[in-house]
């Protein structure tokens, strides 16, 4: 799928929850030969309290210690065998199917951390879209090393979309930004129009894929 048609695709599929309400979904497009691992975004006040959970806390995974934001990687932890066992199913039934992370907002951080999980689950590099999410990472050197982990990233940003500069604080970080559109300072307070314009197929026209 395109950009636009992935971020459409994703508002309106049934996503399955947990108790701490995380929500996800596994689609297999055997059109594309891809299985696609969805994280929804924000769509209640347990996901909006988690969305300013935002201290750091580390994580150890086999030889790697990686620091990202309490609350996004709390919540997905709390369903990470629940998600894992449909991840790795599809996986073990399409084999030579390759693997996108993708979500919007909170599910775009939270995409983030379902990729790194099934790298290390797997062994494979899935590749990693998301649209206006938020920072999940903590530390340059986080960024860097989780770089490793995917294939191909785009993690598209509109310079209007508040929500993509979120924590306003030094040392949070997205994998790989794509910008898109263009800036203005009174665009950032219009989070209704800037946050959910990545259906606009227009905003992709000079991004290389």
């Amino acid at each position: 799928m395109k950009p636009w048609e992935l971020y459409n695709y994703q508002k309106d599929i049934d996503y399955r929850t947990n108790t701490f309400d995380y929500d996800w979904r596994v689609k297999v497009d055997n059109d594309e030969r891809t299985i696609y691992v969805f994280s929804q975004f924000s769509t209640s006040v347990i996901d909006w309290i988690v969305n300013f959970l935002f201290f750091m806390i580390p994580q150890v995974r086999q030889w790697y210690v990686y620091f990202a934001c309490l609350g996004w990687q709390t919540t997905f932890n709390s369903c990470k065998g629940l998600f894992m066992n449909e991840v790795l199913m599809a996986m073990n039934t399409f084999p030579d199917y390759k693997v996108v992370v993708c979500g919007h907002s909170y599910g775009g951080a939270g995409s983030v951390l379902a990729g790194i999980e099934i790298f290390f689950q797997s062994g494979r590099k899935p590749d990693l879209v998301t649209f206006g999410a938020p920072k999940p990472l903590v530390f340059f050197i986080t960024k860097l090393i989780s770089r490793l982990f995917f294939g191909k990233v785009m993690q598209y940003a509109h310079w209007c979309d508040i929500v993509t500069y979120m924590p306003p604080l030094l040392g949070y970080w997205n994998v790989k930004v794509i910008r898109l559109g263009k800036f203005s300072f009174k665009g950032l307070f219009n989070p209704q129009k800037y946050h959910c314009i990545y259906g606009d197929e227009s905003l992709y026209e000079n991004i290389k894929e």
